[in-house]
């Protein structure tokens, strides 16, 4: 109980430590995206999307060897008897082999669609092999940067961490304040910007790693052909995940580009940073508590790995209710203070890309972690993708038969409920995973929390008057903070981890 109680006390601060630097970076990101929109415009920042976004649609590859990565380090030094160096120089070695490929498949592929299908205004051509060209190039730098960023994370230097990313995120609003000081095309100045902050973001995580792990990314040579067979095979299947996460988020961009054109892009965007900073919350909370999950399963502790999966799901879904209960209250109130000119069309996109992003908090947790550190993926991913990449032409075919560019949000909720289901029954078959115990432990708070900020909210927007003052409206989010805040700490907690706060408060508070 005492090492339980030790991991649980490092989870927190981990914890505590990631959402020190969500917050920052959020912060942040709603500065710079105010500021970006500002000067670029509708048009030009969904343009800047669509061809930022072919470059991820090509990295599906890189997307899933990060999650490759992360699992063989924290499952190597889970072992007793584990070999860090090895295992490092082994995946570095393969994200090596990624860039090249992948910078082939821009340079061919991608240079095709942008000349081929991209419906972009006339005379934006240019701009667009530009800015595709600069992020090529710097996403292949990135992908070299993954294992120093799992190494870290298995390491549990969330600070450090996020030490560097806030950093990062500062020198991205510095250059994008410099826009406007700028006299070229400002599209290719942003370009540029974002790509000397990922460069950034590499130069310091790997000099980090230099300066504590030397004995592990010191380079060596390992021909254990096995290992890389086994390495690659797991990716093979994590990969196809990578696709559904692609279509879900790329994809759909480039059927929204095709029907309605860049403007829409540029609405959509909005949507799409909301949800991203929303998600980014359950997936840092995930990533605090990954390293424990997939070492304890790896050194045969099944309870204690099982135990931190339904806590982080309950405390996901918990976090994501209260966010999301939170901006809907006043939506559009939140929308003019952040953007200042509202794109058109963007109030109901973003409703609808905020409760996605729920029912995502539901369907994540720590299920997909305790899924890779079983090692047991294949039919996980693989009916995974079929339902995500159904998805595509579902939205094509609805937008040809009419329907409103919110619809692709609407099929993809639909897709995330099935496939949960799904993922239950294969729990259950492939791991003998508690299926009912996790329901309990892990649904039922949350979901009780759900129905109570929904009558509050629902209450809220028949009481406030349409004209109500910015104090007013200020004062209904921190209420509806408030509300929250009680909600989850009497009904989404157990008393004795209500005990467990109130004592740690009493302890601070004493010292």
């Amino acid at each position: 109980m005492e090492g339980f109680h030790k991991e649980n006390t490092r989870i927190a601060k981990n914890t505590l430590i990631i959402y020190v630097r969500m917050l920052c970076i959020i912060v942040i990101g709603l500065v710079s995206m105010r500021l970006v929109l500002k000067a670029l415009g509708q048009s030009d920042l969904g343009l800047y999307d669509v061809v930022a976004g072919l470059i991820s649609m090509l990295g599906f590859l890189s997307t899933a060897m990060s999650t490759t990565t992360r699992r063989y380090i924290n499952v190597e030094m889970g072992k007793p008897d584990g070999d860090p160096r090895k295992i490092f120089n082994i995946l570095l070695n393969i994200h090596i082999g990624l860039a090249v490929l992948i910078f082939i498949l821009a340079e061919s592929l991608g240079l095709w669609y942008i000349y081929n299908f991209l419906n972009i205004e006339p005379g934006k051509l240019g701009d667009a092999i530009f800015v595709f060209q600069v992020s090529t190039f710097v996403a292949c730098i990135g992908i070299v940067n993954i294992p120093y960023q799992s190494l870290m994370e298995a390491f549990e230097k969330f600070g450090a961490s996020a030490a560097i990313d806030i950093i990062s995120n500062v020198v991205k609003l510095a250059l994008v304040c410099l826009m406007f000081v700028f006299t070229g095309s400002q599209l290719r100045f942003y370009a540029v910007s974002m790509s000397l902050v990922t460069l950034l973001s590499l130069i310091l995580y790997h000099g980090y790693c230099s300066r504590h792990w030397h004995h592990i990314i010191k380079r060596g040579r390992y021909k254990d052909k096995p290992l890389y067979k086994e390495i690659l095979g797991f990716n093979n299947y994590t990969a196809l995940s990578a696709i559904a996460y692609i279509a879900r988020t790329q994809g759909s961009k480039l059927i929204v580009n095709g029907f309605f054109g860049t403007f829409v892009n540029g609405a959509f965007t909005p949507a799409y940073n909301m949800e991203n900073f929303s998600v980014m919350s359950i997936t840092r909370l995930g990533n605090a508590a990954a390293p424990q999950i997939t070492q304890n399963y790896s050194a045969g502790a099944l309870e204690r790995s099982v135990d931190l999966v339904c806590k982080i799901s309950r405390y996901s879904a918990l976090l994501m209710t209260v966010l999301v209960a939170c901006v809907l209250v006043e939506l559009d109130f939140v929308l003019d203070l952040w953007l200042d000119t509202v794109p058109v069309g963007a109030s109901l996109l973003c409703f609808w890309t905020m409760i996605s992003a729920l029912v995502r908090a539901f369907a994540m947790g720590g299920t997909q972690t305790f899924e890779q550190a079983t090692g047991r993926i294949k039919w996980f991913q693989i009916i995974n993708s079929v339902l995500s990449l159904s998805c595509l032409p579902l939205g094509y075919l609805a937008f040809k038969l009419g329907a409103e560019p919110v619809a692709i949000i609407q099929i993809y909720i639909c897709y995330t409920i099935i496939y949960r289901f799904i993922e239950f029954y294969l729990l259950r078959r492939l791991t003998g995973f508690p299926i009912a115990s996790y329901l309990r432990k892990a649904y039922i708070r949350p979901l009780i929390v759900v129905a109570l900020l929904t009558a509050f909210v629902t209450v809220y927007g028949r009481v406030i008057p349409a004209d109500a003052s910015v104090a007013l409206r200020f004062c209904g989010i921190a209420a509806t903070l408030l509300f929250s805040g009680i909600c989850v700490f009497f009904v989404g907690l157990y008393s004795w981890e209500r005990k467990s706060i109130l004592t740690s408060i009493r302890s601070k508070l004493g010292r």
